[in-house]
């Protein structure tokens, strides 16, 4: 796709406008010129029925072409049929003109079928319009020796029509080709350096992603480990377990923010309470209502309040997302000492109560979806 767009729509859009300028030429080539040489000549004609139905039937098929041709319905059978079909208009209309008059001023249908040529095989190879030009010209050259008509003048004119008018035909033809398969090849073009920065833009979010990883790693758990490592730090100290439980649900839940889940939220909240489960506390994760799409940073903002606590929780713990049209709830009751009540990151409403009777601590983050009125 480009910017959205996808590539195939931008050439049949420039196809179609191409199609179009043909349909208006042989719309006013056929109505308006034709029409006035049929009239001019209209008293030579013989039988007049000839001309006026090699007209008409020029008329219909030419209807019939553009309305296919512009709804891209025109089939390759379909085109050759009613190019076919024109050129015996123009035979009709051929023998309706006087003695001679194949390349007069009253001459009319061989202009005609070319570009109707033009008109219904423009989508067809330049070959088959070359083929329907030169049976064209071979009417005209076999009416101008059937009249006796083809003497030097005569095929000296012939030659310099058939020169300008099937070469500005053919000429039509084949720069309208040119111009559908440049527009095709621009849009081939195009949407490969779209993919191409879509892709850059795509390492560089992973390579940002990985960064912050790595700052983050360096900045929390590298200081832990290198404690322990030199034992600077006891691993039976319970300030420095719980410390460990909760960098590691943090990195938990790092890592699952990037996987591809319908719920997110829920996801990272899961990660966090199987490092807890890991230590043998009972965790229940509730879920209620439709969750909306969250950011990673709202998301480890709700998720950092839960995770400090089930860190520290002893034996038991019930998380519970709650999602209504307002606002997401987060919340979770764990006996975890009091300690575990730190200020939660972000703009975030929170709400902490210690239960020192029931060794209880109940969390709760709350993020506005709505703004309040």
């Amino acid at each position: 796709m480009i910017a959205g767009v996808d590539k195939g729509m931008v050439a049949t859009r420039f196809a179609n406008a191409v199609n179009i300028g043909v349909v208006v030429i042989v719309g006013v080539w056929h109505l308006g010129l034709d029409t006035l040489l049929v009239l001019r000549g209209w008293s030579v004609y013989e039988p007049r029925a000839a001309a006026a139905g090699s007209w008409l039937a020029l008329a219909v098929i030419q209807t019939i072409g553009s309305v296919l041709l512009l709804r891209s319905a025109l089939s390759a059978r379909t085109a050759r049929m009613l190019a076919g079909a024109a050129l015996v208009a123009g035979v009709v209309a051929t023998a309706a003109y006087p003695s001679g008059g194949a390349i007069g001023d009253v001459s009319w249908a061989g202009n005609t079928v070319g570009w109707f040529g033009v008109l219904l095989l423009i989508q067809r190879p330049l070959w088959e319009l070359i083929v329907l030009l030169g049976a064209d010209t071979a009417v005209t050259v076999g009416s101008l020796a059937a009249d006796g008509a083809l003497d030097h003048v005569t095929v000296s004119r012939l030659l310099a029509m058939v020169y300008a008018t099937a070469g500005i035909q053919l000429t039509f033809a084949y720069l309208a080709r040119r111009l559908n398969d440049g527009a095709r090849e621009a849009t081939e073009i195009a949407a490969r350096q779209a993919e191409h920065l879509a892709s850059a833009a795509a390492d560089e979010a992973v390579h940002a992603e990985r960064q912050r990883r790595y700052e983050y790693l360096r900045s929390r758990v590298e200081p832990l480990l290198s404690g322990l490592a030199e034992r600077q730090l006891d691993p039976e100290d319970t300030v420095v377990r719980q410390r460990a439980a909760v960098e590691a649900a943090r990195l938990r839940r790092l890592f699952a923010e990037t996987d591809d889940t319908p719920h997110p939220l829920l996801h990272e909240l899961r990660a966090c309470a199987d490092v807890a489960e890991q230590r043998g506390v009972r965790v229940t994760l509730l879920s209620y209502g439709d969750l909306p799409d969250l950011p990673t940073s709202v998301r480890r903002e709700l998720g950092e309040g839960t995770l400090l606590v089930l860190s520290t929780a002893a034996t038991r713990a019930r998380v519970t997302v709650v999602a209504t049209p307002e606002d997401v709830v987060v919340s979770v009751v764990a006996d975890a000492p009091s300690e575990a009540l730190v200020k939660s990151p972000g703009p975030l409403t929170v709400s902490a109560i210690y239960d020192e009777e029931e060794n209880q601590l109940w969390w709760e983050d709350r993020w506005p979806v709505r703004p309040a009125p």
